[in-house]
């Protein structure tokens, strides 16, 4: 691993730097031109794909707890999507959540054409199967994180209702890391009850030498697939810190201890409903969410009709993104009025909204902007 992965996984940063790298720029240049004229035909550049809406924890934290079901995406139908973001040169897919991608009955196939296609992925996993698709994933996966949670056994088995898959998760990404072309790392998600945990998981990342370990804020779910943040009280976020602080003295050229930005927000006693000036959602175009249940605009609209756009078992993916549900649901969707949540892709809705009001008054910004080359891009995360 190069000093320039240390800062693996800025994803919101990441992107937009990507989105002006030289080999984008006329695509994005075209892009912008489209969406001035009101045409919302453009490819998206990435994608977000819940292979499955299965899960073998069931987390009490999890954000995505009220859509998981036993539905996933046939692979049939999985197959003809790859098919059609190839055709649409989608650059990267991340395998992603709703339920966990490598419980997914075709999941090396998957990961082998989606290779074979030319498309850059990376899986998000809580890595109990990881032994089902390692050696796929160690040749072809630019990244994958792991969800812990934990730097022990007792603390896992606490967490999880007395599961005991924590050596055996170790032991796999341990593996992993033995023989993995891309980047490893695991992420955390900060709670009451594992604080203590903090700089002992990241100890014992940089031991089995993972690239990163990643810490978040819990978010609060409901039945209506909303979520807001957590916060903490007043002396946990000084142990928070002071926890935080130790880990980060862990890094070095090979290592990096990521704290999120809604994190940051918690600590810093910042309002955790993140305000937004511009009524349209430009970042809708970047990056949809592919799920068993449907296609979202995003994420943060898995399971929400606000954010539907079209079903893969009844249409293709490229008829969606072009038909006339899609235009209404983005035509209706405010981020002002209905995105009070943190938002990863705020940024690139400021600068992208930015150049389309720069672009119909006839001001062409982006040729006064840098353009930037992929090796001055420091992550390896796509979105």
């Amino acid at each position: 691993m190069t000093e320039k992965n240390i800062n693996v996984g800025k994803t919101t940063d990441g992107l937009l730097l990507k989105l002006l790298q030289n080999e984008f720029r006329p695509r994005l240049k075209k892009m912008v031109n489209s969406l001035r004229d009101n045409d919302h035909t453009s490819s998206p550049l990435a994608a977000l794909v819940d292979l499955t809406s299965r899960c073998n924890l069931g987390c009490s934290w999890c954000i995505d707890k009220y859509v998981l079901s036993n539905n996933e995406i046939p692979i049939n139908i999985m197959m003809k999507l790859l098919k059609d973001f190839k055709e649409m040169e989608i650059k990267s897919i991340v395998y992603f959540g709703g339920g966990e991608p490598l419980m997914y009955s075709g999941i090396n196939e998957v990961l082998e054409k989606t290779y074979e296609y030319g498309i850059d992925y990376a899986i998000n996993t809580n890595g109990i199967f990881l032994g089902k698709a390692l050696k796929n994933i160690a040749s072809t996966c630019s990244w994958i994180r792991i969800s812990l949670d934990a730097g022990s056994e007792e603390k896992y088995k606490e967490l999880h209702d007395g599961k005991t898959f924590f050596k055996e998760i170790v032991s796999n990404v341990n593996l992993l890391n033995q023989i993995k072309k891309g980047t490893v790392g695991t992420s955390f998600v900060v709670m009451d009850n594992n604080i203590d945990d903090i700089d002992t998981s990241a100890k014992l990342m940089k031991s089995i030498g993972c690239d990163f370990i990643q810490f978040k804020p819990m978010y609060i779910p409901n039945d209506k697939n909303e979520r807001s943040l957590d916060k903490y009280r007043k002396e946990q976020n000084k142990k928070i810190e002071d926890a935080l602080n130790r880990a980060k003295c862990l890094e070095d050229k090979s290592f990096a201890v990521l704290v999120t930005g809604s994190m940051k927000t918690l600590l810093n006693n910042q309002p955790i409903n993140q305000s937004k000036t511009y009524s349209y959602c430009a970042a809708q175009q970047f990056i949809p969410l592919i799920t068993p249940s449907g296609v979202y605009t995003c994420p943060n609209l898995r399971g929400s009709k606000k954010g539907w756009i079209g079903d893969i078992n009844k249409n293709s993916f490229s008829d969606i993104w072009k038909s006339q549900t899609r235009k209404c649901v983005i035509k209706n969707l405010n981020p002002s009025q209905d995105c009070s949540l943190s938002c990863l892709r705020h940024q690139i809705n400021v600068v992208v909204n930015s150049l389309l009001e720069c672009e119909k008054m006839g001001v062409h910004l982006l040729d006064f902007i840098d353009e930037i080359k992929g090796e001055e891009i420091s992550d390896r995360y796509f979105i």
